[in-house]
């Protein structure tokens, strides 16, 4: 290999490491802007009480014995699938 294609390489390659460490570096500024960004929503969630009365409500209805009772009558009040083979003899 020749100098002149050794020195070549060696900016291709110092070229192509910038533009990943480039890459690299607003992918994690958009990953932290995201964060915080989540961050601000929780906290607004969570000091409007909005989020606790949420769960709350979630868990009244899900251990409603009524709740449990609907929807095992549900499952019940399903027809079964019928065979695609028909009747066999």
């Amino acid at each position: 290999m020749g100098f002149w294609t050794f020195l070549g390489l060696a900016v291709v390659c110092g070229c192509l490491l910038e533009g990943y460490r480039i890459h690299a570096k607003s992918k994690s500024r958009t990953s932290n802007a995201d964060l915080r960004r989540l961050e601000a929503r929780l906290a607004g969630l969570e000091s409007s009480g909005d989020l606790e009365e949420r769960v709350r409500a979630l868990e009244a209805i899900v251990t409603d014995p009524k709740f449990q009772l609907d929807r095992e009558i549900s499952k019940l009040e399903k027809p079964p699938v019928a065979s695609a083979s028909g009747p066999s003899d």
